[in-house]
């Protein structure tokens, strides 16, 4: 019983004899700038391949072509291996390339590896003047393999060393330019002024399309609803068609609408920056929108969904809640801890709404005496704080974070930068004084590398404290009537974050006694950012001690 050979499922670039012996392979890569010419056409290989199958008194079968494909990089190659496989399973005698590096760029060791499989067969390179069946010439093509391997690798470190320096200059690469962008002769990225809807008068622009996104996401809405408000205003998207939540999601995460350089494959990442090799974020042009903002929309859109399985799983749904009240997601059950949920005029422990695990002192508060309660505290805790509590300062760096991300983040990079230089520093005397590493011969190298450590370590503070510190005036949190002004002018998303700022909980302890009671301060425990979060309720009347903690 004869074994069946294998046959690649591979159509041929062209068929001249299909009784012939020899099979043709061609190959070019991908063209870049400045290479265009360099490499012979396709159709010219195969024309000096069969000239040469004529002359060496073989007639040419096959011939298999990859066109755009790289012969150093670790790709298939449909055309490559359909070739070897012919001449292996006996197919054909002989297998014709143009040159070595037509072939492969792989370096000597692929070359070596196919032609200990070739038993008695042959592969010729035409141009190179060299057959794996011919002894003397094995050498030269073991070198050649080699030398066109290392060219691959240095043109290869030269394209990303470009790439790279181009990226910390601030310069868009990308061949596509985000909507809402447009790119200058310097490669800078500007706000694209011309209609979203061409022809219309009065229609917005495209940069206040991508402004108005970052806006309604952040103010709440859904990316879904965005898409369908822009659909039916009869705003194509960049593709002409029609806008969709994936385009929202893309909108709210990509670093050029705040002026930034994008990293590679950004949608990919959860820090989709590029940062240079001291860590610093690189400007590409014109911000449309402040990074506040656009943290804020992710933010909301990170709050509205949810993991399905594993976190690390990719499968994502859509969950339509959002805060709507005030206090929603700051209230606290003091009999569970579980936080409480608005169900008509009043906030409830979950399970005097929803059921689940039983609650032994469930709590209930109308919504009015609670936004009065938690709102006077709020006003009389910081109009009566000291300059250096822990309170002003949380506060403070909270609204640092909300506010001016960009001055936060590169504190915090630079601080990074710091501690690694450091941690480099000590295990590198570790290594010499601990591990004993740094013996014998090695001894000599350990001086320059500690010159080098420390030195980083010095220019990582030099940079940390260059840094100016970055300042909030949170001044108007401290007179009653700047933040009753405040509030007023508010919107209720906003007023929300204002709470956020002093407090990280309210526990709210259940009624004592029947029927209607009056809503008494004594009721509402708070915990205020900078300080713990256990709170010890008094028992007013009750048998033992509540304890709640605050999430």
């Amino acid at each position: 019983m004869s074994v069946p050979t294998f046959r690649p499922m591979t159509t041929p670039y062209q068929t001249i004899d299909p009784s012939g012996d020899l099979d043709i392979y061609a190959r070019k890569s991908v063209a870049r700038k400045g290479q265009r010419d360099t490499e012979l056409s396709v159709g010219q290989q195969i024309q000096d391949g069969i000239h040469w199958a004529k002359w060496n008194g073989y007639t040419p079968r096959h011939v298999w072509v990859d066109h755009g494909i790289s012969g150093s990089k670790d790709v298939k190659r449909p055309g490559y291996d359909a070739g070897l496989n012919a001449l292996e399973t006996g197919e054909i005698k002989c297998l014709w390339s143009y040159k070595l590096d037509r072939f492969s760029r792989r370096g000597a060791l692929a070359v070596l590896t196919i032609m200990e499989r070739l038993e008695g067969r042959r592969i010729s390179f035409g141009a190179d003047n060299l057959d794996t069946s011919e002894p003397k010439d094995l050498r030269m093509i073991m070198w050649r393999a080699q030398d066109a391997k290392e060219f691959s690798d240095q043109l290869s470190d030269r394209v990303s060393d470009s790439w790279r320096y181009s990226k910390d200059q601030g310069y868009w690469l990308a061949p596509r330019v985000p909507y809402g962008l447009a790119k200058t002769k310097d490669r800078k990225l500007v706000a694209d002024n011309t209609p979203a809807i061409p022809g219309k008068e009065g229609s917005p622009t495209k940069a206040d399309v991508i402004r108005r996104i970052v806006f309604e996401i952040a103010a709440g809405a859904t990316a879904p609803k965005v898409a369908e408000q822009l659909n039916a205003e009869g705003m194509s998207c960049p593709s002409g068609g029609k806008w969709s939540p994936q385009y929202m999601y893309r909108v709210v995460k990509n670093p050029a609408y705040i002026g930034l350089q994008p990293s590679s494959k950004w949608f990919e990442r959860e820090d989709p920056i590029h940062r240079n090799a001291e860590g610093r974020r690189i400007s590409v042009g014109e911000a449309l929108v402040s990074e506040a903002e656009q943290m804020r929309a992710r933010k909301a859109v990170k709050g509205r969904t949810k993991l399905m399985g594993d976190k690390s799983s990719p499968a994502r749904r859509g969950v339509r809640s959002l805060p709507r009240h005030l206090l929603s997601a700051l209230l606290y059950c003091a009999g569970c801890g579980r936080k409480m949920v608005r169900r008509g005029m009043s906030y409830n422990c979950p399970h005097k709404t929803t059921g689940g695990r039983p609650c032994d002192a469930p709590a209930s508060v109308m919504a009015k005496y609670a936004h009065d309660f938690v709102f006077s505290a709020f006003v009389g805790r910081l109009t009566t704080s000291e300059p250096d509590d822990a309170l002003i300062l949380a506060v403070a760096t909270r609204w640092l974070a909300a506010n001016r991300p960009d001055a936060v983040s590169e504190q915090k990079e630079l601080a990074e930068r710091v501690a690694n230089a450091k941690a480099e520093l000590s295990d590198l005397l570790d290594a010499r004084y601990k591990r004993g590493e740094f013996s014998g011969p090695a001894a000599e190298y350990f001086p320059g590398l500690l010159a080098e450590a420390e030195e980083k370590v010095r220019q990582a503070e030099k940079a940390l404290s260059a840094l100016p510190e970055p300042t909030a005036d949170v001044s108007f949190l401290f007179e009653v009537e700047q933040i009753q002004e405040a509030w007023q002018a508010a919107t209720e998303e906003e007023r929300r974050g204002l709470l956020a700022l002093a407090l990280d909980g309210v526990c709210v302890r259940r009624k004592f006694g029947a029927g209607r009671t009056k809503v008494t301060a004594d009721r509402f425990h708070y915990a205020w950012a900078g300080f713990t979060r256990v709170v010890d309720l008094p028992t007013a009347g009750a048998t033992q001690t509540e304890a709640a903690t605050v999430a």
